[in-house]
């Protein structure tokens, strides 16, 4: 388990929503995994690209982001399960904002609990000047 210091994290956990910019979303998804009850009923803010897995239940959508972690062969999308009642309404590989609480439990894809979104807000926006967040 990767204990992160609340100081160290790039964004403000005082806040509501807790808003993330490209760098503090590749630390947020990471976070979350290793510090769930950190984010249990909270309220983030973000930028997200539109995935939906085909195996998904209806009402579910990935607003994630792509990622690199090292170099450009290694490119993943990094994004939580989000109930969404409206999802089908959501184009693949669309950008949007997306305001949503994170709730933590079973989910099936995951095969354990973690963090799933329940979307509160959602709006259509641009794409981001730099698509592939990095960790740096």
């Amino acid at each position: 388990m990767n204990v992160t210091l609340e100081e160290d994290l790039p964004y403000d956990l005082t806040k509501d929503p807790i808003v993330l910019d490209d760098t503090g979303y590749g630390v947020w998804y990471l976070d979350a995994l290793d510090n769930m009850d950190r984010y249990k009923g909270r309220t983030i803010e973000y930028t997200a690209m539109v995935l939906h897995p085909p195996q998904f239940p209806k009402g579910y959508f990935v607003p994630g982001r792509m990622a690199m972690t090292c170099c450009a062969e290694d490119i993943a999308f990094l994004g939580y399960a989000c109930k969404y009642d409206k999802e089908d309404e959501l184009k693949n590989k669309q950008y949007l904002k997306i305001k949503a609480k994170v709730n933590i439990e079973y989910f099936e894809d995951y095969g354990k609990e973690g963090p799933v979104l329940e979307a509160l807000s959602i709006e259509p926006c641009a794409k981001p000047k730099e698509e592939v967040i990095s960790f740096v």
